[in-house]
């Protein structure tokens, strides 16, 4: 596993069921997420994590994903160095317009 990888089946449940302490946090640029957001998840794309840190609490745990992973895990680092409590989903993952969602292990 990657450094701050959350494991499928981790990210699974904190998706289905996402507890209070914790924020999901969709890193997809708009056009991906208007075709469907995890129920509950944030969307500050990649590119503009670093010019929105406000918006994303530091009281939090942070799990970040995207489409394949490797935006999610950028996000990551930037997070990370930041002070944030983060990990990131380093899978492929599909997420349908009624927020229902497939992820697929790298």
């Amino acid at each position: 596993p990657r450094a701050g990888s959350v494991a499928a089946a981790e990210f699974q449940k904190i998706a289905t069921n996402t507890p209070a302490d914790v924020l999901i946090l969709d890193v997809r640029n708009q056009d991906e997420a208007n075709a469907g957001m995890i129920k509950g998840a944030k969307l500050v794309p990649d590119e503009e994590i670093t010019a929105r840190l406000a918006e994303i609490p530091k009281d939090k745990r942070i799990v970040t994903h995207c489409a394949t992973g490797i935006r999610a895990e950028m996000a990551y680092h930037k997070l990370k160095a930041a002070g944030y409590n983060v990990g990131f989903l380093y899978a492929a993952l599909d997420v349908k317009k009624d927020g229902t969602f497939k992820v697929t292990a790298n």
